[in-house]
């Protein structure tokens, strides 16, 4: 049996699914690999089982789960372990691997490839702290504690859970926000960006240059003009209901 189920989604980016197939096939570290295809309204269907030949591939083609469905969906896995990636992140060859070791040194947490901490005086998506592979070519000399993790998440596949907690107050974005709140509501787990080296990419989260060009498409979901203010609410709402920030706690 493999150690880690790899979940990746597809939706409206299916050209971007061959680089990252492979980026997770060249892992130090084995995985299966699971995609959640949601077709989107009006487009053919693509044949994926040309560009990702091992992966098991699960369509929707009249139903969109959004962001959150991929975390429902890898409850189902088998492994110890789950990564789930956005489809724009283009992990180093070892980086499940440098995930491992993190949970080694800091103990059980969820590994999280970008990260923010917020200010719970202001009640809006407003960092005080960006941490992660989109601070590149900065190094990450710790293993460092976030509020908001984001991008891709790797977790002991027994913590996820978690998400099941309460239901989400919206559905089409900050699936990363409901998270990172039910993590800390309802554990005692950190969230946790893992050390960066700026010389050594096998171990970064993303490649730099791809995720950025990737990331940055008409599809991305910032790009929409209610997004900041969606996030807003769901920060509020968070924070009225029992989110201890890190600067709180400390």
């Amino acid at each position: 049996m493999q150690l880690v189920t790899t979940i990746l989604n597809v939706y409206k980016r299916p050209e971007y699914l061959h680089t990252q197939y492979n980026a997770i096939e060249q892992q130090t570290v084995d995985s299966d690999i699971w995609i959640d295809y949601t077709v989107p309204a009006g487009q053919q269907m693509f044949d994926l089982s040309d560009i990702a030949p091992t992966a098991k591939t699960t369509i929707r083609t009249n139903q969109n789960l959004y962001h959150i469905g991929r975390f429902f969906y890898a409850l189902n896995a088998p492994t110890e372990y789950v990564f789930i990636c956005d489809d724009d992140i283009i992990p180093g060859k070892n980086y499940l691997q440098h995930c491992i070791d993190t949970i080694d040194k800091v103990g059980d947490c969820i590994v999280t490839s970008y990260g923010l901490r917020l200010d719970s005086t202001v009640e809006k998506y407003q960092s005080t702290g960006i941490y992660g592979w989109r601070n590149l070519p900065s190094a990450l000399n710790e293993p460092t504690e976030v509020d908001m993790g984001g991008h891709s998440w790797f977790l002991k596949k027994k913590n996820l859970n978690l998400i099941t907690r309460e239901e989400p107050i919206n559905y089409t974005n900050g699936e990363d926000l409901h998270f990172s709140y039910l993590i800390n509501k309802y554990s005692d787990l950190p969230l946790i960006v893992p050390t960066i080296n700026k010389d050594d990419p096998d171990n970064w989260s993303c490649d730099f240059n791809q995720g950025m060009n990737m990331g940055n498409d008409k599809h991305a979901t910032f790009k929409n003009k209610d997004h900041n203010s969606i996030r807003d609410q769901i920060v509020k709402h968070q924070l009225n209901n029992g989110w201890k920030l890190y600067s709180d706690r400390k």
